[in-house]
């Protein structure tokens, strides 16, 4: 009972810490320029992301259609 306890303290404490960190951390920070470069990535990150699931989607219907088909 001891742990429990000593372990919500601790989980208490860190919560409020994060919230006060981002409370200060929020001012004077200007993310508009990181914003509009994922935003040009972004296209091509779904595109090949796209791929590599097509990719594997083939490889596994290959082995379904082998499976059922015998070797």
């Amino acid at each position: 009972m001891k742990k429990l306890k000593k372990l919500a303290v601790v989980a208490g404490g860190a919560l409020a810490s994060a919230g006060a960190f981002a409370q200060t951390a929020s001012t004077g920070v200007d993310v508009t320029s990181t914003v509009t470069s994922i935003n040009g990535v972004s296209t091509s990150i779904v595109a090949i992301g796209g791929a590599v699931l097509g990719i594997v989607v083939v490889a596994w219907g290959y082995r379904v259609v082998k499976g059922f088909l015998g070797r």
